[in-house]
């Protein structure tokens, strides 16, 4: 099995910015291949900007859509997927030493966390700031990471039907009956174990998910706030802005007007 340095990617990579013991890399794959299973030496965050990508780890597959993250610890075997139109993903890797706790070994879903946000900012930020502020905001994000992924333990086969249920169905009007009664379990224990496992309410999960599927919306389309707000399953256009603004640190209006930079960095 190939076990890649720090730094070291598959695929094109057109500009890396770095600190001691920190890489944060886009990583272009211009067509359709599949790269050899293979393991990363530092933790390392995967976010995808936009294309066709899919991921084998830990005897789980995952099928990524724009902005989907993904959290890896160190020297865990994966595979990657990538579809005939190609990919661009950010990779956001650190060495061990920087995480307090590497006990807990598991993959970790950040899409749509603020972590999540908070990477694709310092991805259009880096060309712009001093190496110092690149090192100190990297941190904060490390330490913003490494809780999340120490907290989440193994998936019970009922909160994994819970999940599957939740990412499927994010869009409709949820009610708390109807996904126990998926994940065979009763309302009251799923409720108390969602959280005890994964950190958040099941209403702050499914926030996520819907506003990760807003972001790209509002990156690719023209769609007013009202119709993207009712598509995703939000009460109303103010719900959307507040819960939106509160997870991704922007309003939509303003996250749409920031993705004409993103994509500028994306062609450096």
């Amino acid at each position: 099995m190939s076990v890649l340095a720090l730094g070291q990617a598959f695929g094109r990579v057109p500009q890396r910015w770095t600190a001691d013991s920190i890489a944060l890399s886009p990583v272009v794959h211009d067509q359709k291949r599949v790269n050899v299973a293979h393991a990363h030496e530092a933790a390392f965050v995967t976010l995808m900007l936009d294309g066709d990508y899919a991921e084998k780890a830990a005897l789980r597959s995952f099928r990524f859509e724009r902005f989907s993250a993904m959290f890896h610890p160190a020297g865990i075997e994966h595979q990657d997927f990538i579809g005939a139109s190609g990919v661009r993903l950010l990779m956001f890797e650190f060495t061990s030493e920087l995480i307090e706790d590497m006990r807990n070994r598991s993959l970790r879903d950040l899409s749509g966390s603020r972590a999540a946000w908070d990477l694709l900012a310092l991805y259009r930020d880096a060309p712009h700031i001093e190496q110092l502020e690149f090192e100190s905001r990297a941190l904060e994000l490390i330490g913003c990471i490494a809780p999340l992924a120490r907290t989440t333990p193994r998936d019970l086969p009922s909160l994994q039907r819970a999940r599957e249920y939740l990412h499927a169905r994010f869009r409709d009007r949820l009610m708390i009956k109807d996904i126990a009664r998926a994940a065979g379990v009763h309302p009251v224990y799923l409720g108390q174990v969602f959280r005890r496992q994964f950190g958040e309410t099941i209403g702050a999960y499914v926030n996520r998910l819907r506003i990760r599927a807003a972001a790209d919306q509002l990156s690719s389309t023209d769609a007013p706030l009202a119709d993207v707000a009712f598509e995703y399953g939000f009460c109303d256009q103010s719900h959307f802005q507040r819960v939106f603004k509160r997870l991704s640190g922007r309003t939509p209006t303003e996250f749409r007007k920031n993705s004409e930079a993103l994509r500028s960095v994306a062609l450096l």
